[in-house]
């Protein structure tokens, strides 16, 4: 939003629904006029009360007229027109909207700080069954929602049977995948390990390998030749790790010391 009075602004149309007579804060976005009633805005967004009243003389009083309105940058009519929704939503406490709108409307909330209406729209996102966990988990990550509403959706993921899928993974990013992987690891670790959680007993190395091939969709047994030190190859292969040839940073043939030139 704009933090610079700007006079004479020229919009093309006022809005069809919230240009409200005898309302008393005028705000523009992409040259549509709104004019609502500034009470909503100074009541809990100190960001828009700083500009409705300023407690400093450095600070201008905006949005008095159509010729002076609050400049939103960045903003569409459209998204402004769902948030101002949550104000004067004919049928109070009944929000029923989609949750493409809810997402515009969580969006300004956090970037004006109406902490209400993030509150509110968190427990109507709530309601929706098809929005997935992981989905409200990056969306609510994205908007910075109280990680109080988070707890709950990470137990779902904690609590089920199967591990993150690597297209969760991705939603979710770095910090939310390792956090969640831990505690799921440490709530199947038995009480006596200390937080640890060890192999069932009699895993062999050839079930770990598998099952890292599995989680891969590689060939069965197709990394068997490169289990430890017992590398074989028919001809040299790059080594990924360390940039070198064969099995590792030593190579037997060569009549130079390793690591010269």
């Amino acid at each position: 939003m704009s933090e610079t009075r700007r006079t004479g602004v020229d919009f093309q149309n006022r809005h069809h629904k919230y240009y409200i007579n005898g309302a008393d804060l005028h705000i523009v976005a992409q040259k549509t006029l709104f004019r609502v009633h500034g009470h909503f805005f100074s009541r809990e967004s100190p960001v828009f009360s700083r500009k409705i009243d300023p407690a400093s003389p450095e600070y201008v009083k905006q949005g008095k007229t159509d010729s002076d309105p609050i400049i939103l940058e960045g903003v569409s009519p459209e998204e402004f027109e769902h948030f101002l929704w949550v104000f004067y939503n004919p049928k109070y406490s009944i929000y029923d909207t989609s949750v493409e709108n809810w997402r515009d409307i969580l969006n300004l909330a956090d970037q004006w700080k109406f902490s209400e209406v993030k509150e509110l729209a968190v427990r109507e996102l709530q309601k929706k069954q098809h929005l997935g966990v992981v989905s409200k988990i990056a969306l609510y990550q994205e908007y910075d929602v109280d990680r109080r509403h988070l707890i709950p959706l990470y137990a779902q993921l904690c609590e089920r049977p199967n591990s993150l899928t690597r297209e969760e993974a991705e939603v979710l990013g770095l910090d939310a995948t390792v956090f969640i992987s831990a505690t799921r690891q440490t709530l199947r670790a038995g009480p006596s390990d200390g937080g640890l959680s060890p192999l069932p007993a009699g895993t062999e190395e050839d079930d770990i390998f598998q099952a890292l091939e599995l989680s891969l969709d590689l060939e069965k047994g197709c990394t068997r030749s490169f289990k430890g030190d017992n590398v074989t190859s028919a001809s040299p292969s790059t080594n990924h790790f360390n940039g070198t040839t064969g099995r590792g940073a030593h190579n037997n043939n060569s009549s130079e010391p390793s690591g010269t030139k």
